[in-house]
């Protein structure tokens, strides 16, 4: 039998290959090409995971409810109750299940472009056609013309990543906050995997607003990719709904000891988030003395940059175990560098001088 033809004509989502895992030495390695945390998580994630190895437990299915994760995440956003809260595997796991909960074959689906690639390529592995909403050539959204956009092409449903990834660039709030407002009909899917970074957010509207659905995770300002969880804010009843199809069972206990314990130490992210703004402000400071063109308005833990021979540049640091992504298959000509701590910038820096002075 083949795959179904969705599958068939689908475009997959571009990941990278994961070179880094095949080394035996992982002395000097730094890598910037999946935009995770370059340090360790918090020592209370250490230190609850030791606990949980010791307990005996591990033959045990996870905590299906796990009501005190709920409760510290409903005051981490800042949430009247736990009941506007709920929690997934990765929040790539959260866009499946919103994808299939709310969607319909003849939704119409837009998706605010250049963008995180993976929502597109589920949606049309499902057999849900996508259309783009382009940014201006600055990485800008113009909402005016997108609110038109959306009424012309009678959208059902919008994606958009805020901060932005690749770019960087954080959306004007109140504006987004507004379009939200102005069309209940749409359902927008707001995925703030970056928030932490920039503190922007619209989940003061959740309570209010049943046409919106936030989606975060912990594998970024947190420094827990590897255990993959993330979560969704959202209005009650789409929590409801929501959790009709989800399957509780795929939320590792170590993950959900994992976020809880970083969520009892939010001061030590936020000491991790001051740091990459400090080392993001000089690098690109510090890069213009190279032939090197870069999205400023980042206000991320990535920066996107354009340069010439940038796969020459690419395979140089790769050689230096210094791993980066290029993105000329979404947008030609630019790559993606993750920012990490002032002196692993500065190593970076230190190289790029080497690969320019050769």
């Amino acid at each position: 039998m083949l795959p179904n033809k969705n599958i068939q004509n689908l475009k997959p989502y571009m990941s990278i290959p994961h070179d880094i895992w095949n080394f035996k030495n992982y002395d000097n390695v730094l890598k910037l090409d999946w935009n995770e945390a370059t340090i360790n998580p918090s020592p209370k994630v250490f230190e609850h995971i030791y606990q949980f190895l010791n307990s005996g437990k591990l033959n045990w299915y996870p905590n299906t409810k796990n009501i005190e994760l709920l409760r510290a995440l409903s005051l981490y956003t800042k949430q009247d109750s736990e009941d506007y809260i709920e929690i997934f595997g990765s929040s790539d796991a959260a866009h499946e299940n919103i994808i299939d909960v709310f969607l319909e074959k003849n939704s119409i689906v837009c998706i605010i472009s250049p963008t995180y690639d993976n929502f597109r390529a589920r949606a049309n592995g499902v057999g849900i056609k996508t259309i783009n909403f382009m940014l201006d050539k600055n990485f800008e959204l113009d909402f005016d013309e997108l609110n038109n956009f959306l009424k012309q092409k009678k959208v059902d449903f919008l994606y958009i990543c805020n901060p932005n990834n690749p770019t960087g660039v954080c959306y004007d709030n109140n504006k987004l906050e507004q379009l939200i407002i102005n069309n209940p009909k749409i359902m927008f899917l707001v995925d703030e995997a970056y928030y932490e970074f920039c503190k922007k957010s619209v989940q003061n509207l959740v309570k209010n607003c049943k046409n919106l659905i936030i989606t975060r995770t912990f594998s970024k300002a947190f420094a827990l990719a590897s255990f993959r969880i993330g979560y969704v804010i959202s209005h009650v009843d789409n929590i409801k709904s929501i959790n009709k199809l989800r399957n509780s069972k795929n939320i590792s206990m170590l993950s959900q000891i994992a976020a809880l314990a970083a969520l009892k130490d939010v001061e030590y992210v936020d000491k991790f988030v001051e740091q990459v703004a400090t080392s993001r402000k000089l690098f690109l400071k510090d890069i213009k003395a190279f032939d090197i063109r870069a999205c400023e308005q980042t206000e991320t833990n990535f920066v996107l940059l354009s340069m010439k021979n940038m796969q020459e540049v690419i395979n140089y640091l790769k050689q230096n175990k210094i791993f980066i992504r290029n993105y000329n298959h979404i947008i030609p000509g630019y790559c993606r560098i993750t920012i990490g701590t002032v002196e692993q910038m500065r190593y970076l820096l230190d190289k790029l001088k080497e690969f320019y002075e050769r």
